[in-house]
């Protein structure tokens, strides 16, 4: 009985934070960028650079959190 009650607490807190990678990435991205001072060029390209990685990073975070909510289901 307690074995359930720990499987359903880990599945709601690998709930929650789903949205955690989106938003660490936005928070990245958005300090790189608020310099006024830098070139618009520049950060175009450093926005859709930021972009790329935004998806990679994003990808592995909900990947291992997915993995990590598996993980405690099976002990």
């Amino acid at each position: 009985m307690s074995k359930d009650l720990g499987l359903f607490s880990s599945k709601q807190l690998v709930k929650k934070l789903r949205f955690l990678p989106f938003a660490l990435v936005g928070i990245a991205v958005f300090t790189l960028n608020v310099n006024p001072d830098t070139n618009p060029y520049l950060q175009i390209y450093i926005t859709l650079l930021e972009a790329k990685v935004g998806v990679v990073l994003v990808y592995f975070l909900t990947k291992k959190l997915g993995n990590l909510g598996k993980d405690k289901q099976s002990i």
